[in-house]
């Protein structure tokens, strides 16, 4: 007993020598049969080194969302519901749709908005936004896009009748019979001459080409009138003139004389001369007639015509 209170510690270490070394037994006791405890429940490992893909469609889904702009989807700005304006003292929804919330009449106030143009300027009808010669105003009257320089009224529409300055033909169809024409002359005293188609009118450089009977019905009376046409054909120029029975037509000197607006230009045509129209130059309009207060117009592209009326009529 005295040897162990003298060896206590070489005691306790030797105990715990024999306690690890009996554990180390008993573990490789335990991994000397692992292969038989598990060889009939274990079967072949597969091996692979490939990883399997991963499915990225909710994160590609989020990522398009995150680009996407926010909208506010409610009708009106973020903090007014609707626009107001102050028209008179009066404050005024535009949007109301009724007369007296329409500030530039004939213009809807809708129509102003929802091209973006300032309602609140009160020459938005006069501006041009999208610097194509054509005010706001031209662009609602042809329901064009104002903020679209390619959309805009017909260059033609910029063409205004200012002035027209008739002066008759010297020869008046008098009269007809049997192939014989009669033709006097409105500005010399002189006999009336009886043609023939093919005869030289003596004094001028017409010649008769051509003789038409027409008769027309009037739609207030109802009685027959004769509208028989004479051509005559200057032998100097070649241009012609159709003279109708007993009435006193244009002379060709007559003209008409234009504002363009688009370009601000003014010039003046004689009956069946033609002119372009700047910067559509590729269609050519030709006078056809000038009558009492109007002028016609062909465009001889489409052969459509059109007819201007005096500024002031």
């Amino acid at each position: 007993m005295p040897w162990i209170k003298e060896n206590y510690d070489k005691l306790a270490l030797g105990v715990l020598a024999l306690l690890l070394l009996a554990c180390s037994a008993f573990i490789l006791k335990n991994v000397a049969g692992f292969d038989a405890t598990f060889a009939g429940v274990r079967g072949e490992v597969a091996k692979s080194t490939k990883i399997a893909a991963a499915d990225v469609a909710p994160i590609e889904a989020a990522l398009a969302k995150v680009a996407q702009p926010v909208l506010w989807k409610q009708k009106g700005t973020l903090f007014v519901s609707r626009p107001y304006l102050l028209k008179e003292g009066v404050l005024v929804d535009p949007l109301a749709g009724s007369d007296s919330s329409q500030l530039y009449p004939p213009v809807p106030n809708k129509w102003i908005m929802d091209n973006g143009l300032d309602i609140q300027d009160s020459s938005v009808l006069e501006q041009d936004p999208d610097d194509d010669g054509f005010s706001n105003l031209d662009e609602f009257n042809a329901q064009s896009d104002p903020r679209d320089k390619a959309s805009h009224p017909a260059y033609l529409t910029k063409l205004k009748l200012v002035r027209i300055v008739q002066k008759p033909f010297r020869l008046l169809f008098a009269s007809y019979t049997d192939g014989d024409f009669a033709i006097n002359t409105l500005d010399v005293k002189q006999p009336t001459q009886f043609l023939k188609v093919g005869d030289q009118i003596a004094g001028t450089p017409y010649k008769i080409t051509g003789f038409e009977a027409k008769k027309e019905i009037n739609p207030s009376t109802g009685a027959e009138k004769d509208v028989s046409e004479l051509t005559i054909e200057n032998t100097e120029t070649g241009k012609k003139i159709v003279l109708v029975v007993n009435v006193i037509v244009n002379s060709p000197d007559s003209f008409a004389l234009f504002n363009y607006e688009w370009n601000k230009t003014q010039f003046q045509k004689k009956k069946d001369e033609e002119f372009i129209l700047e910067p559509e130059t590729d269609v050519t309009y030709k006078l056809i007639d000038i009558e009492s207060g109007q002028a016609v117009l062909e465009n001889l592209k489409t052969r459509k015509k059109a007819t201007l009326r005096l500024e002031n009529r």
